[in-house]
């Protein structure tokens, strides 16, 4: 058997068997050819053949299989193709959704923008920062008491603390409330029907006490008042308040008003202020103002 194997390996060896250069196509060939050759030679052709044709049935098998394989791969791209037109549109469908919310976006900031550049008008005029409050005036709770007087108190109050009152209902609360029991009784005729009115305003309730209760010689009130004025030990702001209370009634002219003003402030003031030598009734205020805040200071 190893003898007949080794006469096989040999004769394979010495004769190499190629599909592509031996072409046998018909029977005489096939004859000539098992002429030429012995049996043996014969048998390792065949077996030759065999091994050839195997070959090429898994060639063939192979290829097929590269054909499933490409076949599948181009369906797998076909549904990924689909998924991908699929996954396109939902994004397209998403941005103009983001478009639309932009849009709505910028139309919330813009109204933002225009709300706080408001906002910021309004702070940089004061109007939400509050005002020092000042002390309330006395009770108007007589009939000699001095009109003039509580009026001015009242009406410095609701000027300079308006900001502490954010509707007109809040005036007028605030001046019943400066007005006793007994003396409401007195102008609740005059008020009845202004209470009533959607349209009262505190300044109108003011006018009706004014009216029913003003001092007839309130010149020659004022003016006994203004004579007997001094700053003393009273903050100047506040004795500069009764100082213009007193003159705007007397009429004095600026020169007049300086001449007294200079006259009437504290000998502190008097001593910080000799060497001032203003014309302006404004500016000497002024001056007088910063000095009271320096003194107040050295004081604290």
């Amino acid at each position: 058997m190893n003898a007949l194997l080794n006469i096989e390996e040999k004769n394979m060896n010495a004769l190499l068997f190629d599909h592509k250069m031996i072409k046998i196509s018909i029977s005489t060939e096939l004859n000539a050819w098992i002429n030429a050759h012995e049996a043996d030679d014969l048998v390792i052709f065949i077996k030759y053949i065999c091994q050839q044709h195997d070959i090429e049935i898994k060639i063939h098998n192979d290829m097929i299989q590269m054909l499933n394989d490409v076949n599948k791969i181009n369906v797998e791209l076909k549904a990924i193709n689909i998924e991908l037109k699929v996954t396109q549109t939902t994004l397209n469908a998403v941005q103009m959704h983001l478009q639309k919310k932009m849009k709505k976006k910028n139309v919330i900031i813009h109204h933002l923008e225009v709300t706080l550049s408001q906002l910021s008008t309004l702070i940089s005029k004061d109007w939400f920062s509050k005002s020092i409050k000042l002390s309330d005036s006395s009770l108007f709770e007589d009939s000699k008491q001095n009109v003039n007087n509580w009026l001015f108190q009242m009406r410095n109050k609701l000027k300079m603390n308006k900001n502490h009152f954010s509707i007109k209902e809040m005036k007028i609360a605030y001046v019943k409330s400066r007005v006793s029991e007994t003396m409401i009784k007195h102008i609740a005729l005059k008020m009845r029907n202004m209470i009533t009115n959607s349209f009262l305003e505190a300044e109108k309730i003011l006018s009706i006490i004014n009216k029913m209760y003003n001092d007839v010689n309130q010149h020659h009130t004022a003016q006994q008042q203004f004579l007997k004025l001094y700053q003393n030990k009273i903050f100047f702001y506040e004795f500069w308040m009764k100082f213009q209370r007193l003159s705007a009634k007397l009429e004095y002219n600026n020169e007049t008003l300086l001449d007294d003003l200079q006259h009437k402030i504290s000998s502190d003031f008097q001593w910080v202020m000799i060497n001032e030598q203003t014309m302006n009734l404004n500016k000497f205020v002024d001056i007088c103002m910063q000095v009271n805040i320096q003194l107040t200071k050295l004081n604290a």
